[in-house]
């Protein structure tokens, strides 16, 4: 059996006066995760509740397994769709919330006892929620309602994942070890998912492609190196990496062979590599110059011909620190 994929073109959504999406399309194959970034209102989750068929499209297609979803509804669908908002059952506790979509009169299997518990255990032991099963979700905290609405999504046998900021509200240490174990999880089904996150660092770790997402249109697509390294504009170079890129209005000037960027708080010298390439492309106009932070050098003002400023705050984080 071949396994699904998904196809999403020209896909446009409209709220009154405003443009929630415009023209959006993109691919996600089998075993892939497409990480869609972007600041809040970007459109990410309208996105999700177009695919899940919650929203309307005003313009476009969906295609699912070769097959136009548009005119399907949501429960026909077999999309397993974890929400911003938890969504949680208040009356079921942890167990019955995560079995729920098991147990649906409306899903294609039919699962024994036995095999439900199995696979909510394991959905409970990957989110390290073993022993929860019988909490209700008011007596949990944010984070661990967001890692149950997690667990409902995973514990499903569906043709594709739709998971709006899965761990954005865990603490630190534990976000960092579910990246990899959800993305592992994920990649194993050999199923299309779509994972959205405001947080464009974790966007970068999570996603096989990763979709810039900017008021509503699609920025940039590429592979995370591509995306990083780089940028299709500022709207990118300004949303991916933390802290993000430095960028500084100038010119590029050649001087005796060898070419400058002039700033007003002074020049640095162009690499040969990189003047050979500004120079196909010409540099007779004003440009924009985009420096990642761990890229640039630090040092005293005596003697240093490079840029100038000023340093307003400096933030230690152990192995390195973070100079505004």
């Amino acid at each position: 059996m071949t396994s699904p994929s998904l196809e999403i073109a020209e896909l446009t959504k409209n709220y009154g006066s405003i443009r929630a999406l415009d023209n959006v399309a993109f691919r996600v194959a089998p075993g892939e995760i497409i990480a869609v970034t972007g600041p809040s209102g970007a459109g990410k989750t309208t996105i999700c509740r177009l695919i899940a068929g919650l929203e309307t499209a005003d313009r476009g297609c969906m295609i699912l397994s070769g097959e136009e979803m548009a005119h399907r509804s949501p429960q026909l669908r077999n999309v397993a769709y974890m929400f911003e908002s938890y969504a949680l059952y208040p009356h079921f506790n942890v167990f019955e919330n995560i079995a729920s979509p098991l147990r649906s009169p409306r899903t294609d299997r039919h699962y024994g006892a036995e095999a439900i518990r199995n696979a909510v255990d394991d959905v409970l032991a990957l989110t390290e929620m073993t022993g929860f099963g019988y909490r209700l979700p008011s007596e949990l905290s944010g984070g661990q309602k967001q890692r149950v609405a997690l667990c409902r999504a995973l514990v499903q046998d569906p043709s594709l994942y739709l998971l709006d900021e899965p761990i954005s509200h865990l603490d630190a240490k534990l976000r960092h070890k579910l990246r990899g174990a959800v993305r592992r999880r994920l990649i194993a089904t050999d199923l299309p998912s779509i994972w959205c996150t405001p947080d464009a660092v974790e966007a970068l770790s999570v996603g096989d492609q990763v979709i810039v997402l900017s008021e509503g249109r699609i920025q940039q697509i590429g592979v995370p190196e591509e995306v990083f390294l780089r940028p299709a504009n500022t709207t990118v170079a300004k949303l991916i990496g933390d802290p993000s890129m430095n960028i500084l209005p100038g010119r590029f000037q050649e001087e005796s062979e060898t070419m400058y960027f002039r700033h007003n708080t002074g020049s640095v010298r162009v690499g040969k590599r990189h003047a050979a390439v500004l120079r196909k492309r010409g540099i007779n106009q004003d440009s924009l110059l985009g420096m990642r932070p761990a890229e640039l050098v630090i040092k005293g003002a005596d003697g240093w011909s490079g840029l100038k400023g000023q340093v307003y705050t400096v933030e230690p984080f152990g192995k390195y620190s973070i100079v505004t």
